[in-house]
């Protein structure tokens, strides 16, 4: 997913504001007598209701043409694009803001919002400045919400997909929503959020630190790498970054148990491994550990050639490594050749048994997600 950027504030004057909702108010009348949306939809359902807003957003944009003769655009005619200039003085992106904004605050004010109960207290009066009475004493507590929290959510909701999130953007901690600030909005998925939520402010804030301007991108593809990350020194970190690219994200999204597996890669090791670092099973990564790095290299290289596409599914295999990787290693380990006659050998072993192992593959059982 692409890292996402807010649309610039706005502020909407009243009488503008009066306009958008009058019109809004007129496109949901020419919709509902088209049959497009039902007629049980009003101003007050779309601007309360995630899901009513969100329909009605999909449904205007896919009928458009409907009411193009009440979106117009400043310099007059249809819209091009979300971006033109309305005669209200605002864009249609501008008013989805205000509507997604408008709806989410209201939903956030629902969630956060306390029970309402009761307590019982035991009070003690006096009357005439000598007689004393004790009762007992209902009070009501609780249903407001969380207006510091409603408040920060709010700034961020923008986008009609984020109005299927609400209820996940909801979850979102106190402490967490002071990390995030506008990279809530690199959270894409309800999956993404739950990631996310697993880590703690410090862990967040560590993190933050190492990757710097990238941490809108690993929230925006595997918010689950931030636990991989903060396991790294900075250092290391950064070289991870540099050999294996836009798929480190994905390596650091594995188990932190692999990462002590990888503890004994030095950085030319790393260089070598590159993207299979991703996807390799630990008792595979061991077993060629037992190579030197010569021999590892040109390993890498004939499995990379004779097995192609099939690579991540064969190395992600426990089994692997003792059915058949054992004996390629150990082919390899007493070899005294030059690195290029090994890495011809090695690329002749493994073109010969990939049939074999193609057949292996087919007969392994799926893996536990």
């Amino acid at each position: 997913m692409a890292v996402q950027h807010l649309p610039p504030p706005i502020e909407i004057a009243t009488e503008t504001k009066r306009g958008v909702i009058d019109g809004l108010k007129k496109v949901i009348e020419v919709l509902q007598s088209n049959g497009v949306i039902g007629t049980d939809v009003s101003y007050q359902s779309v601007i309360h209701d995630p899901e009513v807003l969100f329909s009605f957003i999909q449904a205007y944009r896919a009928n458009s043409a409907m009411a193009d003769s009440i979106v117009v655009a400043k310099e007059g005619g249809p819209v091009v694009d979300d971006d033109t200039p309305l005669v209200c003085g605002v864009s249609l992106a501008q008013v989805q803001q205000l509507l997604v904004k408008t709806c989410a605050r209201y939903f956030f004010e629902q969630e956060t919002k306390g029970e309402v109960g009761t307590v019982t207290k035991t009070v003690t009066k006096t009357r005439f400045f000598i007689f004393k009475k004790t009762e007992q004493v209902e009070s009501k507590v609780g249903g407001s919400f969380n207006e510091a929290k409603v408040r920060e959510l709010a700034r961020f909701m923008a986008f009609d997909w984020q109005l299927p999130l609400l209820p996940a953007y909801a979850q979102l901690s106190a402490a967490l929503l002071m990390e995030l600030g506008e990279d809530i909005i690199n959270l894409q998925t309800a999956e993404a959020i739950e990631d996310f939520c697993q880590f703690d402010q410090a862990t967040v804030r560590k993190v933050k630190g190492l990757v710097g301007a990238d941490f809108g991108q690993v929230l925006s593809v595997a918010p689950a790498a931030i636990g991989g990350i903060s396991t790294w020194s900075k250092d290391l970190y950064e070289h991870y970054r540099k050999v294996l690219g836009e798929k480190a994200w994905e390596f650091f999204a594995r188990d932190k148990s692999f990462f002590m597996v990888c503890a004994a890669l030095d950085k030319p090791l790393i260089k070598i491994y590159g993207d299979v670092l991703c996807y390799i099973h630990s008792s595979n990564l061991e077993e060629l550990q037992r190579l030197n790095i010569d021999k590892a290299d040109v390993l890498i290289g004939a499995m990379r050639l004779a097995f192609a596409d099939r690579l991540p599914q064969i190395l992600s295999r426990p089994a692997f490594s003792r059915d058949i990787l054992r004996k390629l290693v150990e082919s390899l380990l007493h070899l005294t050749q030059e690195k290029a006659q090994l890495a011809v050998s090695a690329q002749l072993t493994c073109k010969a048994i990939a049939p074999q192992v193609l057949e292996w593959l087919a007969k392994q059982p799926p893996l536990e997600a």
